[in-house]
């Protein structure tokens, strides 16, 4: 015989990974709530529990560094922080693939030099 008390609590979500993206370090300071749309949930704010329904992240990135009343200071430097580092790592992707292109790229004059016009 057992001696463990059935649960009645409601069955937690499944933590393994169903594929999509993953969910961004924000998420850590919501509760995710039901399911709107494939991929797109209900966001309930931990610290002052407003509700937001399915947005860009940035939305609730605002809240947290913007409007929440009643979030802890170092939770919202730690958001600036990530949102901050974000930034930096996407200006430098976008630079990267910005020179990666224009070194593939033939200039106008190339383009002359190696054409049979300018042998003319």
């Amino acid at each position: 015989m057992s001696d463990s008390v059935p649960s009645n609590s409601k069955k937690s979500k499944s933590t393994n990974y169903t594929g999509g993206r993953p969910k961004k370090p924000i998420w850590r300071f919501f509760e995710q709530g039901e399911e709107i749309d494939k991929g797109h949930y209900v966001a309930t704010c931990l610290a002052c529990k407003q509700i937001f329904q399915p947005e860009k992240s940035t939305a609730i990135e605002k809240h947290i560094i913007n409007n929440c009343l009643e979030v802890d200071r170092s939770i919202r430097e730690a958001v600036v922080y990530m949102v901050e580092t974000h930034e930096r790592e996407t200006f430098s992707d976008a630079n990267a693939n910005a020179k990666r292109k224009n070194n593939n790229q033939t200039t106008l004059d190339n383009f002359y030099e190696n054409s049979d016009l300018s042998k003319e």
